[in-house]
């Protein structure tokens, strides 16, 4: 995918147990051709400093031969999800799927963007 706002990284189709998932490959060194994707993502409220702080899980399916920092990575990963959250939002294409929130039918206050 190239797009301005986003990371360099194409969208790839992976078997993981059986079952198809979407993973996301970075195409940017030092981290190029990894393949990865998020997993559970949560956000907490900072309320002293009027931020919103993001928690994920993720999961490496390839590694690449380079070596890097892990701690740089994992910031890596971050401020891309951040992109990835906030483009969606911009395009109005942003999905929640799992967790406890699927049912939400007789909640009428709580939506959806798809």
């Amino acid at each position: 995918m190239n797009n301005p706002l986003l990371r360099p990284h194409k969208t790839v189709e992976k078997e993981v147990n059986g079952q198809k998932i979407l993973a996301l490959e970075l195409t940017e060194n030092p981290y190029s051709g990894i393949i990865f994707s998020y997993n559970k993502v949560s956000f907490t409220e900072d309320e002293k400093n009027d931020k919103l702080k993001i928690h994920f899980d993720y999961e490496v399916h390839r590694h690449n031969d380079q070596d890097y920092d892990i701690f740089e990575f994992e910031q890596y990963l971050g401020d891309f999800l951040q992109e990835l959250i906030r483009f969606g939002v911009q395009e109005n294409n942003l999905v929640y799927t799992g967790g406890t929130d699927d049912n939400r039918e007789n909640n009428i206050s709580e939506f959806d963007l798809q």
